[in-house]
């Protein structure tokens, strides 16, 4: 259920259920969990695909009780914010920046699903890496998938004519074993130059990115497509 108060301020709750099965390089169990998610959304931005000005700010929070191999109870909470700033009135120059957080607490990492639990790296988040690729590594090297996340994006948005744009970029990010990002895993960053192509509904997005300080391994760079802008 969703109530708006605004047009920039809602919140909203439910109820959710999940019976699955967890397999991943730190076990395999079956679970159930029923939780009650909750959320707050902020919204003062003018265009849904191509936000110019404006913040957008939506911090959740759902706790859940588990039976079977998961935790008896655990709680994710996440947090993720942006703001936009155009430079001149046509917004033809726009700076965008964004931050998330996110954490888990309760239970044992190895108890918590590994799809309920948090990675980075990917189109929607420090771009250049694999999809799911930062986190906490087994001693073999497998993505384990944390208890917290730390990420964020810089990004210069230009527009050349009315139609084409170009867009530098930095993101960062890393996904965290404790459920506070603590600094154990070094934060990973990444860096590339996106084109836009403007229409009628939304730009058209191509982003070129690279990892900064690539390790032996990991693919030189990415190419990601999609329609609106990347936050």
């Amino acid at each position: 259920i969703r109530h708006r108060f605004t047009d920039a301020f809602s919140i909203q709750g439910g109820i959710e259920g999940e019976i699955g099965q967890s397999i991943d390089p730190l076990g395999r169990f079956n679970y159930s969990m029923i939780g009650v998610p909750l959320s707050v959304i902020y919204d003062s931005t003018d265009r849904p695909l191509d936000p110019t000005r404006g913040v957008k700010v939506t911090a959740s929070i759902a706790p859940y009780a588990g039976f079977g191999g998961a935790p008896s109870f655990f709680g994710i909470g996440r947090l993720q914010a942006s703001t936009y700033y155009a430079l001149d009135e046509r917004a033809r120059y726009v700076l965008a920046a964004r931050i998330g957080l996110g954490s888990i607490v309760g239970g044992e990492l190895a108890e918590i699903p590994a799809a309920r639990r948090f990675y980075a790296g990917g189109g929607g988040s420090v771009r250049g890496f694999e999809y799911k690729s930062l986190g906490p590594r087994t001693p073999d090297g497998f993505v384990t998938g944390g208890r917290s996340l730390l990420e964020g994006s810089l990004e210069a948005r230009i527009k050349v004519t009315e139609t084409i744009g170009v867009v530098p970029f930095l993101d960062f990010g890393q996904a965290y074993a404790s459920s506070f990002p603590d600094g154990s895993e070094r934060l990973r960053f990444g860096a590339g130059l996106g084109f836009r192509y403007y229409t009628s509904i939304g730009p058209i997005r191509v982003d070129i990115a690279t990892p900064l300080d690539r390790k032996r391994g990991e693919r030189p760079y990415a190419i990601y497509v999609s329609i609106g802008q990347s936050f």
